[in-house]
């Protein structure tokens, strides 16, 4: 089955796995901006997507289908994402691209040398950075190439195909395959970077994105993302901890981590280390940015994904790094929706940011 990597002109619910919940979120266009209309988030059993490859897709289905239903979404179709590091993505130059055949033969021939997988395994589409018609406008004289900029993504297709299962057997239909990092960047360039002054922008803003095993760094100059790393650290680090100091299994210290019924001792005992561990970290990932780049010093950093919202989390971080640290919460900038719950938005939101900008693919023009 093909499904397009990009395009999308209908109204879609943003679906995202990760490996501890499925998220899913719909936007409808309010004013000069968005507002979310249907939420939701479902914890998936352990092991059943592990490092974002799903394992047990009747248990995710399961949970899609939960979420679908507490969400109250009133669609079936819905835009999805392959992980960022199971996804090889450039930009290139065709020259004279011809015409829609000639140009996918060669993008397919171009792209093979970034691919390290073979090409008939690969899932693959492309999409013009400026219409042909802009490039056409650039022809001074007969006879002078025109060069097309495209952006290319690439996945193996079994990591498509997972994902287009689980959707069925949750009673959805996949219209878009996203990926992760497009979906972040759109999430900061549509929503997030809007809300920042002229000053929070003068200078690169680093967003991260931590989730339960990984941490994702994003900097942007404008809204132009000028490096990406994945780093392996997670909340998941705190869940472990949770169990060897209390003697917990892991589900056990999940749960209660959520719930906030462990020991008083917990906050001094585990939680502060974690925290101090995570801003050690992030200034870690940050001058990692500055040794392996040369463009300039980030002046803000945005702290996103399910762990974000860990209680001074973002005052360490800030002290740490000598940086200004705030939460990356999409929510903040376009309120909560009616139906929503403005505590399930606060406590949540930093954990949508690829649901929010796979949502966003239903107003892609």
């Amino acid at each position: 089955m093909t499904v397009p990597l990009f395009t999308s002109k209908t109204h879609r619910l943003g679906v995202d796995i990760s490996s501890t919940a499925v998220k899913v979120l719909m936007l409808e266009k309010h004013r000069n901006g968005y507002r979310p209309t249907a939420f939701a988030i479902e914890p998936i059993s352990a092991g059943a997507v592990q490092d974002k490859t799903i394992t047990d897709p009747d248990v995710v289905a399961g949970a899609l289908s939960r979420a679908l239903s507490r969400s109250r979404a009133k669609t079936k179709h819905v835009v999805m994402a392959v992980p960022t590091g199971a996804s090889v993505s450039r930009v290139l130059n065709i020259q004279n691209p011809g015409n829609e055949f000639e140009l996918e033969e060669q993008v397919r021939m171009e792209s093979d040398q970034y691919i390290p997988f073979p090409i008939d395994e690969v899932s693959l589409d492309f999409e013009p950075l400026h219409s042909r018609l802009d490039s056409q406008a650039k022809k001074k004289k007969a006879g002078e190439e025109i060069t097309l900029s495209v952006v290319m993504a690439a996945t193996r297709s079994t990591n498509v195909e997972a994902r287009i299962a689980v959707a069925e057997a949750a009673g959805l239909t996949v219209d878009v395959m996203d990926v992760e990092s497009f979906a972040i960047q759109n999430a900061f360039t549509e929503i997030i970077a809007p809300g920042l002054t002229a000053e929070d922008r003068a200078q690169p803003v680093a967003l991260l994105d931590i989730g339960a095993n990984t941490t994702t760094i994003n900097v942007f100059n404008g809204d132009n993302i000028i490096y990406s790393k994945e780093h392996p650290f997670g909340g998941k680090l705190l869940t472990n901890d949770i169990s060897l100091y209390y003697g917990l299994s892991p589900d056990e210290a999940e749960e209660k981590k959520r719930n906030d019924t462990l020991p008083d001792d917990y906050h001094r005992k585990v939680l502060q280390p974690f925290i101090d561990n995570m801003a050690m970290q992030v200034e870690r990932f940050i001058q990692y940015f500055y040794a392996e780049t040369n463009a300039g010093t980030i002046g803000l950093i945005l702290l996103g994904g399910g762990t974000a919202n860990t209680a001074g989390a973002i005052e360490r971080i800030n002290n740490e790094t000598g940086i200004r640290t705030r939460s990356a919460n999409p929510f903040v900038t376009i309120g909560q929706g009616s139906k929503i719950s403005a505590e399930l938005l606060a406590n949540h939101g930093s954990s949508m940011l690829i649901a929010c900008g796979l949502a966003l693919r239903s107003f892609d023009q």
